[in-house]
């Protein structure tokens, strides 16, 4: 339907008038006067209907602007009177004014609901992922005290299993509450880095093993593939970088194929080290790549919380890595095994300390 502005309105208003009094002008020309009067008779109507049209125009648009105004103001929201009329321009037409700045406030407020909603899912999303994740290890807790409890308490060879299981599952609840407490930091920008030098093969020889008895127990063999006579410095937060390099290779060693191997190489990118840690394990499929650095996201979910991860361990490798100015990256081939790569700052190339 076609909009109807103030001057299609006055135009119109003019047109009626202008046909009117011509008509009428005629009519009465043809009983009481001679036909040579016709073009005095149209000068007339013209002039009455211009007349009409501009003073029509004018009643519509004070009018209409009077309303207008208030519709301005709720949408602007000005300190007082003068700020509206300075910012609106004379120039201008009111009514295109207006109609644009309602379709902005309109496209503000419309993105304004979509962020509250897409914040409400991530809410919902957020609070049941912590719930589920801390419902296994609370109910089997809580399943073995009510056994020992239940008279299960004087068999050693029962109280003794159920109290390491117990235990088992508390450490767990700590990962998690720690992880937990880990992302809140890094996405609310309270991680503070401690800048360091760095040598990279013994920070990281010395990682391996103390990963050693889990390597073992999988028959997953970790090897640092680099040449041992060239030092690799980087400049990081060790702290911080210990929990990139213990996260991802307990991830090697509880999802790789028993039997498999890890490789952690170091590559020389100028300004800066590419590390990657390869493993030979089961890969990922394309369809798990793009999600698998968001909280709480698993591949294989029984075997994940059977493995007794939290689903926070990569995201936190990813936040730890973009701290550090850099990105993490992942490439994986269904059967044949996935790697993941960073970079770090080579001690030559410092960031700024804020």
């Amino acid at each position: 339907m076609t909009n109807i502005t103030p001057r299609k309105l006055a135009l119109l208003a003019g047109a009626v008038v202008f046909v009117a009094f011509y008509f009428n002008s005629w009519l009465f020309s043809n009983i009481l006067y001679s036909e040579q009067k016709n073009i005095l008779h149209i000068v007339t109507a013209c002039t009455t209907g211009l007349i009409t049209y501009w003073f029509t125009r004018f009643i519509i648009n004070w009018y209409l602007g009077n309303k207008v105004r208030h519709i301005y103001k709720m949408i602007n929201q000005p300190a007082n009177q003068d700020e509206i009329e300075n910012k609106l321009d004379p120039d201008k037409p009111l009514m295109q004014q207006v109609e644009k700045e309602v379709s902005q406030f309109m496209s503000s407020q419309n993105q304004e609901m979509n962020t509250l909603r897409h914040l409400e899912r991530y809410r919902q999303d957020y609070v049941g992922n912590v719930a589920h994740e801390l419902r296994t290890p609370i109910f089997n807790i809580q399943g073995y005290v009510h056994t020992l409890l239940d008279g299960a308490s004087d068999d050693p060879k029962v109280n003794l299993l159920y109290l390491q299981r117990t235990a088992e599952n508390i450490e767990r609840l700590i990962r998690i509450i720690e992880d937990l407490d880990s992302i809140y930091k890094l996405e609310s920008n309270q991680l503070s880095l401690e800048w360091e030098d760095i040598e990279l093969q013994s920070f990281v020889k010395t990682m391996i093993h103390e990963l050693d008895l889990k390597a073992v127990e999988r028959k997953i063999n970790i090897q640092l593939i680099t040449e041992d006579d060239v030092d690799v410095w980087v400049k990081a937060d060790p702290d911080y970088l210990r929990q990139v390099f213990i996260n991802l290779l307990e991830n090697s060693i509880k999802y790789g194929n028993t039997g498999g191997h890890t490789h952690i190489s170091f590559h020389d990118l100028q300004d800066l080290i590419l590390v990657e840690i390869e493993d030979n394990g089961p890969g990922i499929e394309s369809r798990h790549l793009r999600h698998i650095f968001d909280r709480f996201y698993r591949v294989d979910k029984n075997r994940s919380r059977q493995a007794g991860g939290s689903g926070l361990g990569l995201s936190i490798v990813k936040h730890i890595v973009e701290a550090h100015g850099q990105q993490i990256k992942v490439r994986s081939t269904p059967g044949k095994g996935t790697t993941f790569s960073f970079t770090l700052n080579k001690k030559s190339n410092l960031p700024m300390a804020d």
